[in-house]
């Protein structure tokens, strides 16, 4: 389990997550956490494997679902950083929607 903060937040956009399928988003409202599962995308290198990223103290969660570019559940890219002291996620989906999510930390199951 790797655990992310502000201080190493960028070693994230090492996982490779474009065209990534989100499966689901798990919200645990009262312990202020978020759990979104994903399958990566199969290439020549690797195949498909379930990814798991648990965000942690969350101060913030929006998630649309108005798909202005039509249809979809693949990540087209994955930006983050600071703010205010924690870590803000913004995943932009194929469909156009931006689900975004601010977190203390963020640990992922990923291993290399």
């Amino acid at each position: 389990m790797a655990i992310y903060s502000i201080n190493n937040y960028e070693k994230l956009k090492d996982i490779y997550l474009h065209d990534s399928e989100l499966q689901n988003i798990l919200v645990n409202y009262s312990k202020k956490e978020i759990e979104i599962n994903l399958i990566t995308a199969t290439n020549q290198d690797t195949n498909t494997r379930e990814i798991k990223l648990y965000f942690n103290e969350v101060r913030n969660l929006h998630v649309p679902m108005l798909e202005p570019w039509g249809s979809g559940f693949y990540i087209n890219s994955i930006d983050l950083e600071v703010e205010d002291e924690y870590i803000k996620t913004t995943i932009t989906l194929n469909s156009g929607d931006e689900i975004r999510c601010v977190s203390e930390t963020i640990e992922t199951d990923y291993s290399y």
